[in-house]
């Protein structure tokens, strides 16, 4: 018996992948029958796909990937947390670490900024970009709250915050000298 569970994380599945499939597409300017012509599939499975419907062999992802240029994971893209920290840990002595904070997929702009803040107190409020940016911040130095206005973070030096910055949002420093990196995504489309 199958849990309808495991049918709604299908079909959500199916639909990231579909929108992938035509965001990619429609930022490489690629008409839909070129597409589907160029992977070696019909032209009413690419739009089913895209739609968020059926359920998609390996092999024809895998021809939709090559058609885009694109390497196959790219399709296959997690829905991002809306909102999320990652804490600063205390390595151990002698470690060395690397460690990847978040994967930026394909088909956006990035924007990588310094953001620094003299004094606590200070708050610099930011109107909402384009639909699906995201933000992703390093706190280097100091304290921060962060975020949009609904669910702001309160980091410290290490942490890592990414929140959605479709919508307003700020940055306001709780100590004294205030250093971070700020990348910043957002949809070619946007551009």
């Amino acid at each position: 018996m199958s849990d309808p569970a495991d049918s709604t994380q299908l079909a959500g599945a199916a639909a990231a992948i579909g929108a992938q499939i035509r965001r990619m597409r429609e930022a490489r300017g690629m008409s839909a029958a070129e597409l589907a012509r160029q992977a070696g599939i019909s032209k009413a499975t690419l739009s089913t796909l895209e739609s968020g419907g059926g359920n998609p062999r390996i092999d024809t992802l895998s021809a939709i990937a090559v058609a885009l240029r694109l390497p196959l994971g790219d399709l296959i893209v997690a829905t991002a947390p809306a909102r999320a920290v990652v804490r600063h840990g205390t390595p151990e002595p002698d470690y060395s670490k690397q460690e990847l904070l978040q994967r930026v997929g394909a088909g956006v702009h990035v924007e990588v900024w310094r953001l620094r803040i003299r004094h606590a107190g200070n708050r610099i409020d930011s109107p909402a970009h384009t639909v699906g940016t995201v933000e992703h911040l390093h706190l280097a130095k100091g304290g921060l709250r962060v975020g949009t206005v609904d669910a702001p973070s309160e980091v410290s030096a290490g942490d890592f915050v990414v929140f959605g910055a479709d919508v307003p949002h700020f940055y306001e420093a709780t100590t004294d000298d205030v250093e971070a990196v700020l990348v910043m995504t957002y949809p070619v489309s946007g551009w």
